[in-house]
């Protein structure tokens, strides 16, 4: 088995030259080759002045190396929640320079490169804020370091050499902890193809013996759907589910057609890794080692993890049932934060960028359920929305206003429905409730009585 090397030493204590680091998608990318990048890379950083780098690379192999060089030519890593134009703008305040392989030095006889001080090397990560601009969480290598550690003492055995192959994004923290940083120290082979659609997976696992699958609760729900869970994860070991609760019908669908369900990953970009499950053996969550769950009078979780700044508890936003063995159930946000096809979503914000148009006079966004989640928004128009409304019908101004939205979001946290109205539905104390906005969508009795402004 490859030996574990903690990121922080990997470039100075290095591997065999033909150890095998990634498939690219055409070829298989060895130690040697690697490492040269990284080297060339990071000299060539070092000479630039900016100390702030924003790091956008859709290429796992690119922004892997492109990581590691930033961090050993001592610059700050900055990594934004998505590469939409309005949500860079949002940033252009957080970083001096953008990252891209044009600054690597020529592949001469370079210095080799010195150990990582993991406490100081700094990557800044992004979530929804809930005032409009994304919330800068800010982590050091040594967190992360403190969380590959306890993931390869849990599963690193069973996982052994097999390849990481992946259905989710690098550029969040679970797809960058469990694509890259993690297989990067334990020496397993990972794959940079993000496979996006059943046919593209079979393709992806059909180049290695033996593999792992990344990926998440929508993506695992429609496999099933899509293609012969026996046959499509033949040569699969073990698959992890992040972003949000699998649901137990998914998860008896992998345990009756391959043999086990998936390992499902609680946790957020601020906290790390907080516990984990298999439904279909216990439903209540584990915490990871070292981590303790509590609850305040409110029922909110507390938490205290290695994976954190320091040892004080920090205040979650999700309600929490302690069990009697160090066990939990989950009951749901606290807040107004939603996730959508694993991707967080600040209701708040999704607003507030509303009220920007000139054809919104109010908006209320809500998340609905069902066989999919999706978002549905409630617009109150401005006389110039209800001209447009009555000139051009619905279609127009729902179009509109998600070409709006989509400056900031991605087009799968763009709403799927609307409801326009000439006045918001305010209850008696003069206060809009959620509840009423949802039952907009839900209830046909309701929307046939509210103030609906046909198109």
């Amino acid at each position: 088995m490859t030996a574990f090397i903690p990121l922080h030493h990997l470039m100075t204590t290095g591997r065999e030259n033909a150890h095998l680091v990634c498939h690219n998608g055409q070829n298989l990318v060895d130690w040697q080759a690697y490492s040269n990048r990284v080297v060339s890379l990071a000299h060539g950083l070092k000479l630039r002045s900016e100390m702030r780098w924003l790091l956008t690379s859709g290429d796992a192999l690119d922004f892997s190396v492109q990581l590691l060089a930033l961090l050993h030519a001592g610059k700050q890593v900055v990594i934004p929640p998505n590469t939409q134009a309005g949500t860079l703008a949002q940033l252009a305040g957080e970083y001096d320079a953008i990252v891209s392989n044009d600054f690597a030095l020529p592949d001469l006889a370079l210095p080799a490169l010195s150990s990582l001080a993991p406490q100081v090397a700094v990557i800044d990560l992004y979530t929804s804020g809930s005032t409009g601009k994304p919330k800068r969480v800010r982590k050091t290598l040594a967190q992360f370091e403190a969380e590959i550690e306890v993931l390869e003492a849990l599963w690193g055995r069973s996982l052994g050499d097999r390849a990481v192959v992946a259905t989710v994004p690098h550029h969040h923290i679970y797809g960058l902890i469990f694509r890259i940083l993690w297989p990067l120290s334990a020496g397993r082979l990972f794959d940079v193809v993000t496979c996006t659609h059943p046919d593209l997976l079979q393709e992806r696992i059909a180049e290695f013996r033996q593999n792992i699958l990344v990926s998440s609760p929508a993506q695992l729900s429609r496999l099933p759907e899509l293609a012969a869970l026996s046959t499509l994860l033949r040569s699969t070991g073990l698959i992890f589910s992040s972003g949000g609760p699998l649901s137990i019908g998914t998860a008896s669908e992998f345990h009756r057609d391959i043999g086990f369900d998936p390992i499902e990953i609680f946790g957020s970009t601020e906290t790390g890794g907080i516990a984990w499950r298999r439904q279909c053996v216990d439903a209540a969550w584990k915490p990871f080692p070292g981590v303790a769950v509590s609850r305040d009078d409110n029922g909110a979780m507390l938490l205290t993890s290695p994976f954190l700044a320091d040892s004080s508890a920090l205040s979650m936003d999700d309600g929490v049932e302690l069990l009697r063995d160090g066990k939990f159930n989950l009951l749901g946000r606290l807040d107004r934060v939603v996730k959508i096809e694993e991707k967080r979503l600040s209701l708040p914000e999704m607003e507030s960028l509303l009220n920007t148009h000139i054809w919104v006079k109010a908006a209320a966004a809500t998340s609905l359920t069902g066989k999919r989640q999706r978002i549905g928004v409630v617009v109150e128009l401005s006389t110039d929305g209800l001209r447009q409304l009555e000139n051009h019908g619905r279609r127009h101004v729902s179009q509109q206003l998600r070409h709006h939205l989509s400056e900031r979001f991605e087009s799968v946290l763009l709403p799927k429905q609307w409801r326009f109205l000439e006045q918001m539905p305010i209850n008696a104390q003069g206060k809009l409730t959620y509840a009423t906005i949802t039952a907009l969508f839900t209830s046909e009795e309701t929307t046939k009585e509210s103030r609906h402004v046909a198109s």
